[in-house]
């Protein structure tokens, strides 16, 4: 499913009125008649509604809602935030077409706004239509002052297109909006639905066709998009011929592991097990031999002497590398000097994919000339912590999207930006937002999971993208079958390998 930005969406609507000659007072009856069917399909019981209405086009949507709503029955209020006078084209049109209706209308501060809640004969639910897709910066009065005053009153919201206030093309939250129970996009999801923090606004999102032309949506060639169950199924290699053999599953080498972090190269390993594929080796200081061996015993395990792995463990690489279809490095490694030294001589050895996580991203992002032994395949998992680092700024988290695609672009690199909605910005342009996952997986582990996830998607020959993505995806839905079971606060790490 596409994913587009607000350039995006405004070039297919003027494509689709310009170049098609289709009417645009079409696309808006088109838009909120929709959204009103789905809304008394998923509120059958709601008896009043209260619109608030913005001066331009997202205005307009609402007033065709309230137009709607009132026919199929329903007490319907409008809030106007601007003087009628400022409406224009469609939205004209359809402000002049509620004044023949029986609908009462109220201008925003013509009275105290509590006033307006009150006078419904049973409590309303609102439907916020007072800005759409065209906001990129801080709000100003009326709006402002509108929106400040009902997050007193903490009220029920649906959102058309998008809550008021945010940038329908980044995660940034710009403004705080109302938060809304469930928000009714139309055409495409935007970014801003998908892609924290401003999705934790928008509450359940549901896509409404409003009849944008295929060819129209295909011409914008939108490199972003959400992944879904029915990607996964489109890209996974379903079938296991009677005759396959371990050997036809891929063998993967993951590298890692250090005195006191024992259990995440574990973890790691597990994950790559239960991921399907066929072979996994692991290099590990002795330290955590006992500890591999105890809890993935299917697993070879390579051991080489000491707390952490330094250049006494390069040969031992170089030997155990042959055969391998794809190497995993960082879980719990740490960052000794002598393990920096043993990751500079070993990553020009790396011809097959390659996923750098952990305390391979932080010596990476430390030492600057290591990014030119990367091979061409490789895929960096980090936290936002570790992004930042990578990117070398004081945060990410308000634009995560665009420093993941950031970061792949400018070093050629697959980057899965981890959290919630995860983030998968591929060299190529392509970028994927995850859809599965829960508040559970928010423990010590999980990350060293998907990494095995993913590196047992490379070894057994997926893409460098497809691995990542499908790796992303199934790590989550792993995720909330161990919640559904278990419930978020009591699931762990462990608890995700065993849903795989």
């Amino acid at each position: 499913m596409r994913l587009a930005n607000a350039h995006q969406i405004r070039e297919a609507d003027r494509i689709q009125i310009n170049e098609r000659n289709y009417p645009s007072l079409i696309l808006m009856e088109n838009a909120a008649l929709r959204m009103a069917q789905s809304i008394l399909r998923d509120y059958p019981d709601q008896k009043a509604f209260g619109i608030l209405v913005g001066p331009g086009n997202n205005g307009g949507d609402g007033l065709v809602i309230a137009r709607q709503l009132h026919q199929a029955g329903r007490e319907i209020q409008i809030l106007l935030s601007h003087e009628p006078a400022r409406f224009e084209g469609d939205a004209r049109i359809n402000y002049e077409i509620i004044g023949e209706m029986p609908i009462p209308i109220t201008l925003y501060k013509q009275e105290p706004l509590q006033v307006w809640l009150d006078s419904f004969s049973t409590s309303p639910l609102l439907i916020d239509g007072l800005l759409g897709t065209g906001i990129q910066s801080a709000l100003r009065d009326p709006v402002s002052g509108l929106l400040d005053e009902l997050r007193k009153s903490n009220p029920r919201i649906l959102a058309i297109d998008l809550p008021s206030g945010l940038d329908a093309s980044t995660g940034e939250a710009i403004n705080t909006p109302l938060r809304a129970e469930k928000t009714y996009t139309f055409q495409l999801p935007k970014v801003c639905h998908f892609v924290t923090p401003a999705s934790l606004f928008c509450g359940d999102v549901e896509v409404i066709d409003i009849g944008l032309w295929p060819d129209v949506i295909a011409s914008l060639d939108i490199k972003r998009a959400v992944l879904t169950q029915a990607y996964v199924d489109q890209q996974m290699k379903q079938v296991r011929h009677t005759a396959a053999h371990k050997g036809d599953f891929g063998h993967v080498l993951v590298v890692g592991g250090s005195r006191n972090m024992t259990g995440a190269i574990s973890l790691t390993i597990q994950a790559a097990l239960r991921a399907g594929g066929g072979l996994v080796t692991s290099l590990v200081p002795t330290t955590c031999r006992d500890t591999v061996l105890h809890h993935a015993p299917e697993a070879m395990c390579v051991d080489v002497p000491g707390d952490y792995l330094g250049k006494q463990a390069v040969e031992v690489f170089d030997h155990h590398l042959k055969g391998k279809g794809a190497v995993v490095i960082g879980p719990g490694m740490g960052q000794e000097m002598a393990t920096v030294d043993f990751l500079r001589e070993i990553l020009p050895m790396v011809q097959v994919p390659l996923l750098l996580d952990a305390d391979a991203l932080n010596i990476l992002s430390q030492h600057q000339e290591l990014w030119a032994s990367l091979p061409d395949a490789t895929v960096l998992t980090p936290h936002p912590g570790e992004m930042r680092r990578l990117l070398e700024v004081e945060t990410v988290n308000q634009r995560r999207l665009e420093a993941a695609e950031r970061l792949a672009q400018d070093k050629a690199v697959t980057v899965v930006l981890k959290g919630a909605g995860t983030i998968i910005a591929g060299a190529s342009g392509q970028t994927y937002v995850n859809t599965t996952g829960n508040p559970g997986m928010a423990k010590g582990g999980s990350g060293d999971v998907l990494s095995g996830i993913i590196g047992s998607l490379l070894g057994q020959g997926y893409g460098i993208e497809e691995a990542a993505g499908l790796g992303v995806f199934l790590h989550g839905r792993a995720g909330d079958a161990a919640a559904d079971l278990l419930g978020q606060a009591r699931m762990t790490a462990s608890d995700i390998i065993h849903h795989l």
